[in-house]
C-alpha cells in the first residue's frame, strides 16, 4: 500500500492562531490581566495548555497586553537563538521531516472499542480530547506501553543502551476531527488543527516521537487525514511551532525542494513522526465523515520536566 503522495508546498490557508486569539483578546479588553485573557478564550475552539496554580497566580498579576507585548518581543529573540536550519545539537530517534508507518498496531477489536468509546465522548464538534491515563478504563497502560514498543522496535535505527523512553501520560489521547461537511468554517484548534509541532519552547530538541493512530478506514481520502512537511527542521518554532498559516514557504526557502505529503493509514495502522516535524490536519471538501485517532508520545524519561508546568516523573511510564 501506498502510504503518501507528495506536493509542492503551498501557504497555508488557515487563518488564526492560539497567541493570535490571545492578543485579539488583550487589544479588546487592555485592562484585563492575562489570566483574563486566558479565562476569556473559547475552550471549544482553541485547546491551550491549562496553567498550573503557581502559574495562575502570577498570571492574575500580570496586565495581558504588556505581557503578551514582551512574550512576543522575547519569542522573536529566542528563536535568532534557535534558528531551524542551525545544525542540531542532539541525536533524535526518529529524523525531523521523516514519518514511517507501523501496520496493524491495534486489532479489530481494539479498534472498534476505542471508536465506540469516541461516540460516546467525542460526539459533538469542540468537545476536548480524551486524556487516557484519566480514564483507564478505555485503554490499560498495558496495552497503551505494548503499542509504543511495537512502534519503537520499527525504528530504522535501535535506540542508544542509554536511552530511556517514556509514554507522556497527558498527552496519550483520544480526538476526533470532523470533516468540513460537518464542520464547516471551523476556527481554533481543537477540532482540525493548523500547522504545529508536538514539541514546545522548553521541551525543544529534545528526543520525542508522536504515534498517530487513525480508527476509522480513509483517513486523508474520505474523513480527516494528516499531512506533514519534510523539511529537517533543528528546532522547535518559537514563532510558529504551536500553529501557523505561514511556515510553509518559510520551510520551502530553507530547505529547497521541501514538499508536503499527505499520509494515508489504515484503521489501527500507526504513522510515526519526530515532535519537530511540522504536521496539520488535513481535510477537503468531498469529506463527509468524522475521524477519530489515538495519540500516543514518546519521550527521553530524563527531559520529562521540560514538558508543560507538571511535567514531572510521575507524568511518564518508563518502558524500559
Amino acid at each position: 500500500m501506498t502510504l503518501e503522495t507528495a506536493s509542492p508546498v503551498q501557504p497555508n490557508s488557515h487563518g488564526g492562531t492560539p497567541f493570535g486569539e490571545m492578543w485579539r483578546v488583550a487589544e479588546q479588553n487592555p485592562a484585563y490581566s492575562l489570566l483574563e485573557v486566558l479565562d476569556s478564550i473559547d475552550r471549544d475552539a482553541w485547546d491551550i495548555e491549562t496553567p498550573s496554580a503557581d502559574q495562575r497566580g502570577v498570571y492574575a498579576r500580570v496586565n495581558g497586553q504588556a505581557a503578551l507585548r514582551r512574550l512576543r518581543e522575547a519569542m522573536k529573540g529566542m528563536q535568532d537563538e534557535y534558528p531551524l536550519d542551525a545544525p542540531p545539537r542532539r541525536r533524535q530517534w526518529l529524523a525531523s521531516g521523516c514519518h514511517i508507518r507501523v501496520e496493524a498496531v491495534l486489532d479489530a477489536r481494539q479498534v472498534r472499542e476505542l471508536a465506540g468509546h469516541c461516540d460516546h465522548l467525542l460526539h459533538t464538534a469542540g468537545m476536548r480530547p480524551v486524556r487516557l491515563f484519566e480514564n483507564p478504563q478505555i485503554l490499560s497502560e498495558e496495552t497503551i506501553a505494548a503499542i509504543a514498543r511495537t512502534a519503537l522496535a520499527a525504528l530504522p535505527q535501535s535506540l542508544s543502551s542509554s536511552a530511556r523512553p517514556a509514554l507522556l501520560k497527558r498527552r496519550t489521547l483520544l480526538r476526533r476531527t470532523f470533516s468540513p461537511a460537518q464542520l464547516p468554517n471551523a476556527h481554533g484548534n481543537a477540532n482540525n488543527q493548523f500547522w504545529h509541532q508536538d514539541s514546545n519552547q522548553k521541551f525543544n530538541d529534545a528526543p520525542m516521537l508522536t504515534l498517530w493512530i487513525p480508527l476509522q478506514g480513509g483517513a486523508g481520502r474520505t474523513c480527516p487525514g494528516l499531512e506533514v512537511i519534510d523539511a529537517p527542521v533543528s528546532y522547535f518554532s518559537i514563532l510558529h511551532g504551536d500553529s501557523s498559516q505561514t511556515v510553509c514557504p518559510i520551510l520551502s526557502d530553507m530547505f529547497p525542494g521541501t514538499k508536503i505529503t499527505s499520509l494515508e493509514a489504515a484503521a489501527g495502522d500507526c504513522v510515526m513522526f519526530n515532535g519537530l516535524t511540522f504536521h496539520q490536519t488535513a481535510t477537503n471538501t468531498e469529506m463527509r465523515e468524522h475521524r477519530d485517532v489515538l495519540l500516543i508520545r514518546i519521550i527521553e524519561a530524563a527531559d520529562a520536566a521540560h514538558f508543560g508546568p507538571n511535567g514531572a516523573a510521575d507524568g511518564i511510564v518508563p518502558l524500559v
